[in-house]
């Protein structure tokens, strides 16, 4: 090896260090900055009824619901709250309209109207974590009053308002819009949705933009960060 070339050599060392201990120290920094935001996230989603019904609607219609968890859910995280008054019927294109006055013998009907429903919301959350979301659905809530914003003393804050005519889905993407709208960078950076069987979750580590599914096996989508 000439002079010349160990010389240069030699001079790459200390800057290959340099840039090393650079890179790593932007790296614990986006780390720190994650971790911190994750913890963020926490605190708003145990304080978030909304979000909490949104994320029970997605997680537990994986399998079959029976008419009585669908009347229990929509009692327990859309009527009580007082989002919305108790509606005579609830429809979704595709899917048979089912009255609640006789939800109990309606097995089939409102098997396929949850997944009917389920779906519509995964696509909408599909699309809220693509790399270029339109942010369609945050729009159709925002133009069609199904949230609104609400100042309660030094509180404020957008809560779900949807209407009794509204397809399921729309309720149910009321209640994820409500408490996204608060943060919505937030919220893109940390949801993951699979493509498979809809099911949300919530990840504080970087990972690569699709990733298989505990559950299903499905790709899991999020936003490369």
């Amino acid at each position: 090896m000439s002079n010349s070339l160990k010389i240069a050599m030699a001079g790459l060392g200390p800057a290959s260090r340099s840039v090393r201990s650079e890179v790593l120290g932007r790296s614990l920094q986006v780390d720190a900055g994650r971790a911190g935001s994750f913890l963020a996230l926490r605190a708003r989603m145990l304080a978030s009824p909304s979000l909490a019904g949104a994320l029970q609607f997605m997680q537990v219609t994986t399998r079959p619901w029976e008419p009585h968890e669908l009347a229990a859910w929509l009692h327990e995280h859309v009527v009580a709250p007082g989002w919305m008054k108790a509606p005579r019927a609830l429809r979704e294109p595709g899917a048979e309209t089912v009255e609640l006055a006789g939800i109990d013998e309606r097995h089939r009907e409102v098997a396929a109207l949850v997944e009917r429903a389920r779906r519509r919301v995964a696509l909408a959350l599909l699309d809220f974590v693509a790399p270029n979301p339109d942010g369609g659905f945050l729009r159709a809530a925002l133009y069609s009053a199904r949230v609104r914003w609400s100042v309660v003393g030094e509180r404020s804050g957008w809560l779900p308002a949807p209407r009794e005519s509204d397809l399921l889905s729309d309720i149910v993407l009321s209640l994820f819009a409500a408490e996204i709208l608060s943060d919505a960078e937030l919220y893109r950076g940390h949801m993951t949705v699979c493509a498979g069987c809809g099911r949300v979750a919530f990840a504080q580590e970087a990972r690569p933009r699709s990733a298989g599914c505990p559950r299903c096996d499905g790709e899991v989508r999020r936003q490369a960060r």
